[in-house]
């Protein structure tokens, strides 16, 4: 398979960290792509380089010396609303994740993070998909961050309209933090059912983890 070559722009306002990643991903020698990295130390900097260039991914960090993170991402976005932003954060909090997901970012990921999960979270969102750190999606949900008016509603998804009753009916048990095993006990369905139930809504909505499901519903108002 012929890799893909991936032009990234990381926004940080610390050199090291910028230098860190721009070698790991330049230097290493990956299946999947080529990379090429830009970088920007500054929201000035940032969309400088968005204007003189087409990236395919900007890896933004959540504290910046001037701004945050969403609130760059969002501007990011009202101008430039097909780039793929992946979060990439020393901050192991909700709040901030649940922040960054209502700006638009794709994903949310820890510094700390090894290579393989990076490539794997920076291929996930250039698939057009969502991932999150599996235990703050987890986190997002068992206290329920997202169901709290935090998040606009947009009712008007043509997404919305393929999925069945059912599905919807299952997606709000997956926020409830129903287990398969669970959803099928309550609906009174085989758990086989529920797990076909389940790809299928996935597959409908083009994910691939629990965390984009739960943005789905909470920004299209399936989760009450």
């Amino acid at each position: 398979m012929e890799k893909r070559n991936v032009k990234i722009l990381i926004v940080d306002d610390h050199p090291i960290v910028r230098d860190g990643i721009k070698t790991m991903l330049e230097m290493g020698d990956f299946d999947c792509c080529n990379f090429n990295i830009l970088e920007a130390g500054n929201a000035d900097e940032t969309m400088a380089m968005l204007k003189n260039n087409a990236f395919d991914l900007v890896i933004m960090d959540y504290q910046l010396e001037e701004t945050d993170g969403s609130s760059l991402t969002k501007k990011v976005l009202e101008i430039y609303p097909e780039q793929h932003v992946l979060a990439l954060s020393n901050y192991d909090d909700i709040e901030f994740a649940a922040n960054m997901l209502k700006a638009g970012a794709r994903g949310y990921m820890m510094k700390n993070v090894g290579t393989a999960e990076l490539i794997k979270a920076i291929t996930t969102v250039l698939e057009g998909k969502l991932y999150y750190a599996q235990h703050l999606a987890n986190e997002l949900i068992e206290k329920k961050i997202l169901g709290k008016g935090s998040f606009d509603v947009a009712t008007d998804n043509p997404a919305v309209s393929r999925l069945s009753k059912r599905e919807i009916e299952i997606i709000q048990l997956i926020c409830d933090q129903l287990t398969n095993e669970e959803i099928s006990k309550k609906l009174f369905l085989s758990k086989r059912t529920i797990d076909n139930h389940r790809q299928n809504i996935l597959n409908k909505l083009g994910m691939n983890n629990t965390a984009g499901l739960v943005r789905f519903a909470v920004e299209n108002g399936l989760v009450r």
